[in-house]
């Protein structure tokens, strides 16, 4: 090969790099603000869920996977590493030693073991999905959505502190808590009426 056709080839393999670095950014441009967000997530899954795609339907707080949904790592395949988060989301799903076998075999994950091993929260029928999820993202904006919201923050932290330090933060969040929705959600308790946390 002559000198020129490494030329091209090295320039070939800097633009490759240089949009493998752009690209993993505009993912965590989308990825961080739903993950640090105030409110849960609900993730529907309709189909094949790969790489990026695999990452982002994850990181929902609640997963509806219809029965015809599958997973797949899909970096490995093309010499990639993991992004959008799924090198901290996989272990903490269904756990390290499964996570290495998920993204260093690449294999597919069909939907009834993607319940069985904690990867999604249920499985839909197909036909039900939107439905299902619809259903559920109402119930969720209905409800106390801040203190939803703490929740959800509390059980992230929840990997990187100890149970002296979970325990502090939990107070202080039940406190703004008290503060909050709750003076609503207790005030319903005692007229025996539902909640209503959305005019709280």
């Amino acid at each position: 090969m002559n000198g020129s056709g490494s030329g091209v080839t090295l320039a070939i393999a800097d633009g490759i790099a240089r949009i493998m670095l752009d690209r993993p950014a505009v993912g965590n441009a989308i990825d961080l603000p739903l993950a640090r967000m105030a409110k849960p997530l609900v993730t529907l899954v309709n189909g094949p869920a790969a790489g990026a795609g695999f990452s982002l339907a994850i990181l929902g707080d609640v997963v509806l996977s219809a029965r015809s949904a599958h997973y797949t790592a899909a970096y490995g395949a093309i010499g990639l590493t993991a992004d959008g988060g799924l090198s901290w989301l996989l272990p903490r799903l269904v756990g390290l030693r499964r996570a290495q076998e998920i993204i260093l075999t690449n294999r597919r994950i069909k939907s009834e073991e993607a319940e069985a091993i904690g990867l999604v929260t249920r499985l839909v029928d197909d036909e039900a999905l939107e439905a299902e999820g619809l259903a559920l993202a109402a119930r969720l904006a209905d409800a106390p959505t801040a203190a939803y919201g703490a929740a959800r923050t509390l059980l992230h932290d929840s990997f990187d502190t100890g149970f002296e330090t979970q325990l502090d933060r939990e107070l202080r969040s039940m406190a703004v808590a008290g503060a909050g929705e709750a003076q609503e959600g207790l005030a319903a308790l005692l007229a025996k009426r539902p909640p209503n946390f959305r005019g709280a």
